[in-house]
C-alpha cells in the first residue's frame, strides 16, 4: 500500500535516476564528437593577437588525446550555428548538471514527507475574575470631605469598575471618608466571566452603565434643575482632585468662570448665574 511517504521516496527515485541517465548521455554524446572533429592548437587570445597571420594546422601526434579532447571546439552537426565544447564548458559541464540534480533533491527533501495533519481547533479562552470591591486605605482631608458632600448634594455619579486602575486612584485621592459621600456605580457588580464552567458570561457592563462607558472614571453632575440623565455634564477618564470637582458643581449650577474675578480677588473666579 502506498503512503504519501512511499510515494514522495519513489518520486524523488525518479527524478535522480532521469539526471543520472542525462549526465551520461550527455558525457558520451561530448566523446564521440571529441574523435571525429577537426581542433585547433590556438588559443581565443592568440587568435585574436595575430589575425592576419595564415592559420596552420598543428601535428596531431604532437598534443595528447586528454588535451586534444579538452580543448576541441565542436559543431552541432557540422553547422556554423551550433553548440561549442571549449575547455570551460568541459570542466563545468558535469559540475551544472550535478549542481542542478542537488538543488532538485534539496528542494524534495525539505517537503514534509509525513501525511498532512488536520488542523486542531483553538481552545476557548478562559476569563473568571469575581467581583471583589476595592477598599480605600487613605484618610480624606477636610477639603475632600466638603467636596464630596457638594457632590452628592448636586446629585453627582462616579461610574466605574473595580478593575480600572484610575478609578481606585480617583478613590484614594478623596480618601475613605469622603468616598462615604459619593454616589459610586460599579459597572461590572457581576465581575468579569467567559468560557468559564458553571458561569454565566459576564464581559459587559451593566446595564445601569449603559450611556456611561465611554472612559472611567466617569463624574456626571445634572445641571441645575434637569433630572438624572437629561442635561448633564461630567469629566471622563481623568483623575480630579477636590477642588477641580468642586467647579464641576458649580458649572452644572450654572456658574462661569471669570478670569478677571480670579486673580483680582484671590477667590475662585466663578460667579452665581443673574437672575
Amino acid at each position: 500500500r502506498h503512503t504519501p511517504r512511499a510515494a514522495k521516496h519513489d518520486m524523488l527515485e525518479a527524478m535522480i535516476s532521469s539526471a543520472a541517465m542525462h549526465t551520461t548521455a550527455l558525457a558520451v554524446t561530448r566523446s564521440v564528437r571529441s574523435n571525429n572533429r577537426s581542433y585547433r592548437t590556438r588559443s581565443a587570445t592568440q587568435a585574436h593577437k595575430h589575425e592576419s597571420t595564415p592559420e596552420t594546422a598543428a601535428d596531431p601526434s604532437m598534443e595528447r588525446p586528454e588535451q586534444r579532447a579538452m580543448e576541441a571546439r565542436l559543431d552541432d552537426g557540422g553547422g556554423g550555428g551550433g553548440s561549442h565544447l571549449t575547455r570551460r564548458s568541459a570542466a563545468f559541464g558535469f559540475t551544472s548538471a550535478a549542481a542542478g540534480l542537488a538543488a532538485t533533491i534539496a528542494a524534495n527533501v525539505m517537503l514534509p514527507l509525513g501525511p498532512a495533519r488536520a488542523a486542531e481547533p483553538a481552545e476557548k479562552k478562559v476569563v473568571a475574575v469575581p467581583y471583589t470591591p476595592y477598599q480605600v486605605t487613605s484618610d480624606s482631608s477636610e477639603e475632600s470631605i466638603a467636596t464630596a458632600k457638594a457632590l452628592k448634594a448636586a446629585g453627582a455619579r462616579l461610574y466605574g469598575a473595580f478593575w480600572c486602575e484610575n478609578c481606585n486612584k480617583q478613590k484614594e485621592v478623596l480618601g475613605k471618608q469622603a468616598m462615604e459621600y459619593v454616589n459610586y456605580v460599579e459597572c461590572f457588580p457581576n465581575g468579569v466571566y467567559q468560557n468559564a464552567p458553571g458561569h454565566e458570561d459576564f464581559t459587559k457592563p451593566d446595564q445601569i452603565c449603559e450611556g456611561y462607558t465611554s472612559a472611567w472614571p466617569l463624574w456626571v453632575v445634572p445641571k441645575d434643575g434637569a433630572t438624572e440623565g437629561q442635561d448633564e455634564i461630567g469629566i471622563q477618564g481623568q483623575i480630579k482632585k477636590p477642588k477641580e470637582l468642586l467647579r464641576l458643581v458649580k458649572e452644572a449650577k450654572g456658574e462661569k468662570f471669570d478670569p478677571l474675578n480670579y486673580f483680582t480677588t484671590g477667590n475662585d473666579g466663578y460667579t452665581a448665574p443673574s437672575k
